[in-house]
C-alpha cells in the first residue's frame, strides 16, 4: 500500500446492531478492494477484524478493529465497531477519529435498537445507511425505507432499489440516475428498468428529489417549478448534503452483493480527512488559547491516541490518528499531558491483528506504535516546539458493579496488575477497593462487559476470577433521645481505673457526619482535660452499631455530667466509660438501619416513559420530575435505594432495547423499611 495524504484518506466507522453483518461486510470490502484474496467467515473465526479469542468464541465483535482498504485512488480506514451495547467505549473511541459512518441495518421490517443507537452515536458524522440481508426471505426493503423515512425524516435519500429474482438480488436500479444494472460476476452491466418496479421506484425518486431540493435555494426553486434535476446536480447535491449531515443515502444488498456500490458511494459522498469541514478545536499550549485546525500536513507533527491494547508479551500497543504534519519512524514526540518524551521507534499501519511496518504516515491517517513508556488513551503527542492538546474522548461512565474475587492464592497476587492493564485498554472500566467491605469492585457498562473482562483476564494474563454482588454500605442511627449514666471502675491492686460519664444521645438526621460532640459540664464534674478522651471513646463507638455492626451516622452526644478520681482517673478510663455508655444507651434510643439512596437521571425515548415509571415503582423509587429534551427524548429524575438499582444498567438496556442512558450518584441515607432491616439483621 502506498503512502496517502490527508486529501486522499477517509476514516469510516462501521456501526449497527450486533449480528447485522458489519464484520462480514468489512470482510467483503477488503476482498473486493484486493486487500485479501479469500473471504473469511464469522462462524469460522477467520475474518480480518474479529480475531481475538473472545470474538472467535462469541462469534461477535468485542473490540474495534481497523481495516485499511484502497479504492479509486483513496485510502479508507474502516473501523469495525462492536454492536453489543456493553462495548460502547469501543464505539466512542472509533467515532472520535472517524469523519464518517456506515450504518448497517437488517432488511427485515422495524428499526431495531442497534440502528437507533448507531444513528444517535453518529449524529454529528456524515452517514450512509446500508440495508443488508436482501437475500433473507423475511426482507422487506420497501417497508424498511418507509420506516427509515418516518424515523429520520427528509434526510433519508434512498438511491437504490433492488432487482430481485426468487428472493435473490440480481441487480439494482440507481434511482438517482434512473439506471438499471444487473450483476455479472464481480461487475455489473446496464439493463432497462423492469416495468414492474416503476410504481415502486417513483415514490423513491420523489424522496430523492425532495432531499436534493432541500440542499439549496436554487434547487428548491427548480423543484417547485417541477423542472427535472440533471445527474450532475443530483450527484453534487447528494455529496453536499451528506457532508453537511442533511442527507443520508440509503444503499441495499447483501454481505456479498452490492459491496462495490458501498465503496463507490463512500468515495463519492464522504469527505476526506483533510477537508476543512473536518476541522477540530484544539488547545494550543504555546498560545494559551483554543485554535481551529484541520488535518494539515504543513503543520508540525502531532498524534492523538484513541485506543490502547494491553498485551502481556508485546506490551502496550497504541492506536493513534495523525492530527497534523507527517510522522516518521524514529521520531521523538512530546506528551503534553504527561510531560514526557516518547520515541516512535517503529511505525505501523494496523490491518486487523496484523501490524504492517511503514516509514511514515500523513495527517488524517491511522497508525500504531508499540511500547510507549507513559502515553495512554486520550493523550496528545507533539513534535518539539508545537504543543497542542486534542479534546479528550468522553467515555461513558460505568455503573454496573460487581466484586471480583480471584480463584486461588496464585491469582490473588496477579489480579490487581492484570486488571490495571485492562483498565488502560478500556476506559469504560473502573476498579475500586472498598476498605469497609474488604471487596475489590469492578464497574463496567453491563453484565456482558464484565463477563468479557473475566475472559480476558484468563486468556491474556492467566488469571482466573469470579464475580460476586457488591455489599451495600448500610449504616445505623437512632430515632429518639436517651440519657445514660455509666461508671467504669477497675481496681487491680495498685493504681486503679475510674471514669464516670453521663451523656445525652439524640438524632441529628444529618447523615453527612457520624456524630456531633458537645459538653455542658457544670462545676467541673469532669475536668476539661478528659473531654478529648470522651470524644475518642465516641469515635471508636460509632464504628459499629448495635443492630448489625454497621457504622453509625447522625447522632449528637452531649456530655452533661460525670465524676472523676484524683488518683485513679485517666484518659483511658474516660474513653472506656464513654464506649460502655454508648453500648448501653443506643439500644434504648430506637436504633434504626439506614440504607443509601441514589439520585438517578435517566434519558430515554418518549415511548419508554411509562415502562421506566413502572419499573421505578418496583424498586421503591421516587420520581422527582421529568423534562422534555430534543429529538423526542425525556429526562426522568428519580431517587432510589442503592440495593434496588445496582443492576439498573442491565434493566434499562432491557426496557429500552439498549437506547436508554443514565447517570447515578450517591444522594443520602434514609431509614430502611422493616422487612429490609430484619433481613439484614438476620444475615
Amino acid at each position: 500500500m502506498r503512502t496517502y495524504h490527508a486529501n486522499e484518506i477517509g476514516n469510516v466507522a462501521v456501526l449497527g446492531h450486533s449480528g447485522c453483518g458489519k464484520t462480514s461486510i468489512v470482510e467483503a470490502m477488503a476482498y473486493r478492494s484486493g486487500l485479501i484474496n479469500r473471504i473469511g467467515n464469522v462462524n469460522d473465526g477467520n475474518t480480518l477484524s474479529d480475531y481475538s479469542i473472545e470474538e472467535i468464541n462469541r462469534k461477535s465483535s468485542v473490540n474495534l478493529s481497523v481495516v485499511p482498504i484502497e479504492w479509486n485512488n483513496c485510502k479508507i480506514n474502516l473501523i469495525d465497531v462492536p454492536g453489543i451495547f456493553d462495548f460502547t467505549g469501543e464505539c466512542e473511541s472509533a467515532l472520535s477519529v472517524c469523519e464518517s459512518a456506515l450504518i448497517v441495518v437488517p432488511s427485515s421490517s422495524g428499526i431495531n435498537a442497534g440502528t437507533k443507537q448507531a444513528m444517535y452515536k453518529a449524529k454529528d458524522k456524515a452517514k450512509i445507511i446500508y440495508v443488508n440481508g436482501l437475500d433473507n426471505p423475511n426482507s422487506d426493503y420497501t417497508t424498511k425505507l418507509q420506516q427509515l423515512k418516518d424515523t429520520y425524516g427528509k434526510a433519508i435519500a434512498p438511491i437504490q432499489v433492488p432487482i430481485m429474482d426468487n428472493n435473490k438480488m440480481i441487480g439494482y436500479v440507481n434511482v438517482a440516475k434512473m439506471e438499471g444494472r444487473i450483476f455479472e460476476g464481480t461487475q455489473t452491466k446496464p439493463v432497462d428498468i423492469p416495468e414492474e418496479l416503476l410504481d415502486e421506484i417513483q415514490p423513491i425518486k420523489d424522496m430523492i428529489d425532495e432531499a436534493v431540493a432541500n440542499t439549496s435555494d436554487e434547487l428548491l426553486e427548480k423543484y417547485i417549478n417541477e423542472e427535472p434535476f440533471t445527474k450532475e446536480e443530483i450527484s453534487l447535491a447528494l455529496r453536499k448534503g451528506v457532508i453537511e449531515k442533511t442527507l443520508i443515502p440509503v444503499l441495499c444488498g447483501t454481505d456479498q452483493i452490492g459491496i462495490q456500490i458501498i465503496l463507490n458511494s463512500m468515495v463519492a459522498f464522504f469527505s476526506a480527512a483533510g477537508d476543512m469541514t473536518n476541522s477540530l478545536i484544539v488547545n494550543n499550549i504555546d498560545k494559551n488559547e483554543e485554535e481551529i485546525i484541520g488535518y494539515d500536513e504543513s503543520l508540525p507533527a502531532s498524534i492523538f491516541i484513541f485506543k490502547t491494547v494491553a498485551d502481556p508479551f508485546v506490551g502496550r500497543t497504541s492506536l493513534f490518528k495523525v492530527v497534523t504534519g507527517t510522522i516518521y519512524s524514529g521520531t521523538s514526540l512530546y506528551n503534553v499531558k504527561r510531560k514526557e518524551v516518547e520515541r516512535i521507534a517503529k511505525l505501523y499501519q494496523p490491518c486487523g491483528k496484523e501490524l504492517i511496518e511503514v516509514d511514515c504516515l500523513h495527517a488524517g491517517d491511522i497508525g500504531v506504535v508499540t511500547k510507549l513508556n507513559a502515553s495512554k488513551t486520550n493523550d496528545t503527542l507533539c513534535i518539539a516546539g508545537y504543543q497542542i492538546i486534542v479534546p479528550e474522548i468522553k467515555f461513558s461512565t460505568p455503573y454496573y458493579g460487581k466484586a471480583i474475587v480471584p480463584i486461588g492464592k496464585s491469582n490473588e497476587e496477579k489480579i490487581t496488575n492484570a486488571i490495571n492493564k485492562l483498565l488502560e485498554e478500556d476506559p469504560t472500566l473502573q476498579f475500586k477497593s472498598n476498605a469497609e467491605t474488604k471487596q475489590q469492585c469492578i464497574y463496567g457498562v453491563g453484565d456482558i462487559h464484565l463477563d468479557i473482562l473475566l475472559t480476558k483476564l484468563k486468556n491474556k494474563f492467566k488469571v482466573e476470577a469470579t464475580l460476586e454482588d457488591i455489599k451495600i454500605p448500610y449504616r445505623e442511627t437512632i430515632k429518639k433521645s436517651i440519657t445514660q449514666r455509666t461508671r467504669f471502675k477497675k481496681q487491680s491492686g495498685g493504681h486503679g481505673q475510674f471514669g464516670e460519664v453521663e451523656i445525652t444521645f439524640e438524632p441529628t438526621y444529618d447523615y453527612s457526619k457520624a456524630y456531633v460532640f458537645e459538653e455542658k459540664i457544670f462545676g467541673g464534674a469532669v475536668p476539661k482535660s478528659y473531654f478529648p478522651a470522651v470524644e475518642k471513646g465516641l469515635i471508636e463507638s460509632v464504628k459499629s452499631g448495635v443492630l448489625a455492626g454497621y457504622p453509625v451516622l447522625g447522632i449528637k452526644a452531649t456530655l452533661i455530667d460525670g465524676s472523676y478520681h484524683n488518683v485513679d482517673s485517666s484518659e483511658m478510663a474516660f474513653k472506656t466509660a464513654t464506649s460502655m455508655c454508648f453500648k448501653e444507651a443506643i439500644p434504648k434510643a430506637s436504633p434504626a438501619l439506614l440504607e443509601p439512596y441514589m439520585k438517578m437521571k435517566v434519558v430515554v425515548d418518549e415511548q419508554y416513559t411509562g415502562d421506566i415509571m413502572s419499573n421505578f415503582n418496583t424498586k421503591r423509587a421516587r420520581v422527582i420530575g421529568s423534562d422534555v429534551l430534543d429529538d423526542g427524548l425525556i429526562k426522568i429524575v428519580a431517587e432510589a435505594p442503592m440495593n434496588e438499582v445496582m443492576n439498573y444498567a442491565v434493566d434499562l438496556r432491557s426496557i429500552t432495547q439498549g437506547q436508554g442512558i443514565f447517570e447515578m450518584e450517591f444522594l443520602d441515607y434514609e431509614f430502611a423499611p422493616d422487612n429490609i432491616t430484619k433481613r439484614i439483621i438476620n444475615k
